[in-house]
């Protein structure tokens, strides 16, 4: 705090802070560590505060415990008042800590999988990224300890179905995917997630009615299926087709509905005024700007674009701005205009609190463009889906037109290798965009039959 100044002309005067000055009322010295940080109150500094705080919700961990070493990491962070604020969130991580230590749970994935991941999700990342945790692929282990937890309120025979189905079907084929891509999205948990909730439901039903599942005939199906949603229906019948082949249910057949078509309804004459506001906006955070730019013109998934890294960005040597990116390490690169590059270059987005971690994760961490809160690691989809509707960004709706554009310009295949698109997707989009032309030669040639 600056408090005095010297004599002299104004162009020449200097200002003075407390202690410079002479001013004994302004000594920012902390009369605990001796430090010159900023001030708190009883005159110790910020950090000392912090200490005081963390040892009133934790206790005094031993040293090397986990706890102990979340404790120094947390104390040692870049902004001590973040740490302040998040040990007050009564549904966050401290929260989640001081309930294990608490009940003297040693915290490790199993004991964080018993919570709400909403909760433990910045904590999980955090443990691992100081050692306190193993590194794991979140999503298919999340899928078992859910799988536990779907099959932890169901009676006996049933809760042995649903663990069987789950195991032996859902997990194998997540793990299995993982092992062929290097993939498992946290969407791709979410079905499985669904789906086994799907299932769990149906056989809930079959008891309340007395039914067991070797007796379920098609009647009772068709029941069941009354009014049921298009995911209710896929869960069922990808459910029974297990259940057959292991002789636990006879062969059923489960009728589907029509998949509700996305949303197309934005011009291309919204779309551009977006792109150019994402290109041009100054009063836009970078990162958000970036982001939009990405999903307007490439209709990237966000899912996707919150995991790029400075590493799947193509630099030629003697540019300064970014001339393409890849969706994955090593893919064909995808070229961006100029405006777009600027954008790109000046990511992660230094003005933001977003872009410095409160605490110094390990080295060697990726370097992420949308990085996250935590020690390493991204920002959340959902954090940044928020952040652009708060700029008035649309997401779903600017992706599906940006879809719709490429698909009538660029082949199927050629969407697919580029954008990281399955080969279904790419082909319905280039049905919705009208390339697919197999539809109107099958009805030409009925036409013209006699």
């Amino acid at each position: 705090m600056l408090i005095a100044a010297t004599s002299g002309s104004t162009s020449t005067k200097l200002t003075l802070c407390g202690p410079c000055s002479g001013s004994r009322r302004y000594d920012y010295v902390c009369i605990r560590c001796g430090g010159g940080e900023e001030p708190y109150k009883a005159k110790i500094c910020v950090r000392c505060a912090l200490r005081d705080q963390l040892g009133s919700a934790f206790g005094q961990p031993a040293v090397s415990e986990p706890a102990w070493v979340l404790v120094e990491a947390l104390a040692n962070s870049r902004r001590p008042r973040s740490v302040m604020k998040w040990l007050t969130n009564p549904r966050g991580g401290a929260r989640v800590v001081r309930d294990l230590l608490a009940q003297n749970v040693t915290i490790d994935h199993a004991a964080l999988d018993a919570y709400d991941e909403r909760e433990v999700w910045s904590l999980r990342r955090t443990l691992v990224d100081i050692g306190v945790l193993p590194g794991r692929h979140d999503p298919i282990e999340r899928l078992d300890a859910t799988l536990e937890r779907v099959a932890a309120d169901l009676p006996g025979p049933t809760r042995q179905v649903i663990r069987a189905y789950g195991s032996w079907s859902l997990l194998r084929r997540a793990r299995r995917r993982y092992e062929r891509t290097g993939t498992f999205t946290y969407s791709q948990f979410r079905a499985a997630w669904q789906r086994l909730e799907r299932v769990a439901q149906l056989l809930t039903w079959l008891d309340a009615r007395g039914t067991a599942l070797a007796e379920l005939d098609q009647a009772t199906l068709d029941r069941w299926l009354t009014g049921a949603s298009h995911d209710r229906r896929i869960a069922t019948a990808d459910f029974l087709h297990w259940a057959a082949r292991r002789r636990l249910a006879s062969p059923l057949h489960v009728t589907h509905v029509q998949r509700r078509e996305p949303d197309v309804s934005m011009t291309e004459d919204e779309r551009w005024a977006q792109v150019r506001r994402c290109l041009t906006d100054s009063t836009v955070p970078d990162d958000v700007r970036a982001a939009g730019a990405l999903v307007l013109l490439y209709g990237i998934p966000l899912a996707r674009v919150v995991e790029l890294t400075r590493d799947h960005v193509h630099q030629p040597d003697g540019t300064l701005d970014p001339a393409g990116f890849s969706i994955a390490l090593g893919g064909p690169v995808v070229l961006v205009p100029p405006a777009l590059g600027q954008l790109i270059a000046r990511l992660p987005h230094e003005t933001s609190p977003r872009g410095v971690p409160l605490i110094s994760g390990a080295p060697g961490q990726p370097s992420w463009l949308f990085p996250g809160r935590g020690t390493a690691g991204h920002i959340s989809c959902t954090g940044l889906v928020t952040r652009m509707r708060r700029h008035g960004l649309t997401v779903r709706r600017a992706r599906n037109a940006a879809l719709i554009s490429l698909a009538s310009d660029l082949p199927a295949s050629v969407i697919s290798d580029l954008f990281g698109l399955s080969i279904a997707a790419s082909t319905g989009w280039a049905r919705r965009a009208g390339r697919d032309w197999q539809g109107y030669l099958l009805a030409m040639s009925d036409r013209q039959r006699p």
